[in-house]
């Protein structure tokens, strides 16, 4: 059974006054969307459900919001928790289950030798098709502000480009017209230690870790670089908070992308 949250203790209240500012800002809930919050069994997931929960509570116009959770058939993974503590929020709530854990370790399929990214496109093509079908617009997603930096750094140190994964996009990569499926991100300006201590005002369930999740924090991209990020605030403090600001900052005529320099001399 989960707290019943009345008045938003501090930290909560602060996670939502960031993730209602930059909702406004990206215009990340609009009049009318339908909204489906895809629910791992993470803290960030959760944490970022209850935030809809309040602002769908609090903002001036309406908006529906549904759950889905994708199964990917793992031991010890527990979905069923998941869909007890929508219940409980009287949240509809959707599972996708598939038993992709075979898949994922076939030695012979060299596919699978980076079952994250098979995982993840599995993930995610599945849940782009579960808001198509119930006619939702947007797929809300539980990454925060830490999880964008590194993406940023990741996208920067292997030659992709200065990207991340952004508040407000088309699910498809592109600029989609009015009316398609679209990614919204309401915990993008939190830093994971705000959504930790707002996670700590709820019981949520445990619903089981990723089996891979040894290996990945011992040799993926993203625990490396988060590592590194850890690091350099050694030196500055702040230095998530100066990433934020510098990315709400770009200087396109001071990059090196063609595609927006004017080599014309002034008349």
């Amino acid at each position: 059974m989960c707290h019943a949250v009345l008045e938003p203790p501090a930290a909560f209240a602060r996670v939502c006054r960031s993730a209602g500012k930059a909702s406004a800002d990206f215009a990340m809930l609009e009049p009318g969307d339908r909204v489906l919050a895809a629910l791992s069994g993470g803290l960030d997931s959760l944490v970022m459900l209850e935030v809809l929960l309040e602002l769908q509570r609090r903002v001036p116009f309406e908006f529906e919001l549904e759950t889905v959770t994708f199964d990917p058939g793992f031991p010890d993974f527990n979905a069923e928790r998941i869909a007890e503590y929508c219940a409980q929020k009287q949240v509809k709530h959707h599972l996708i289950k598939l038993d992709i854990f075979e898949w994922l370790n076939d030695p012979g399929d060299g596919r699978f030798r980076r079952p994250c990214v098979r995982c993840s496109r599995l993930r995610r093509g599945n849940l782009y098709r579960i808001a198509r079908e119930q006619n939702m617009n947007k797929l809300s997603l539980g990454h925060h502000a830490d999880d964008l930096l590194e993406s940023f750094m990741i996208s920067l140190l292997r030659g992709q480009g200065l990207t991340t994964m952004g508040p407000n996009v088309p699910a498809d990569g592109n600029n989609a017209g009015r009316g398609s499926l679209r990614i919204i991100r309401p915990l993008a300006t939190v830093p994971e230690a705000m959504v930790k201590r707002a996670a700590g005002n709820f019981e949520f369930p445990g619903a089981g870790a990723c089996p891979y999740k040894d290996e990945l924090d011992a040799s993926g991209d993203r625990a490396w670089v988060k590592r590194m990020l850890a690091d350099i605030s050694q030196k500055i403090p702040d230095l998530r908070q100066l990433m934020l600001k510098s990315m709400k900052k770009v200087e396109l005529p001071y990059l090196l992308d063609k595609r927006y320099l004017d080599f014309k001399s002034p008349q």
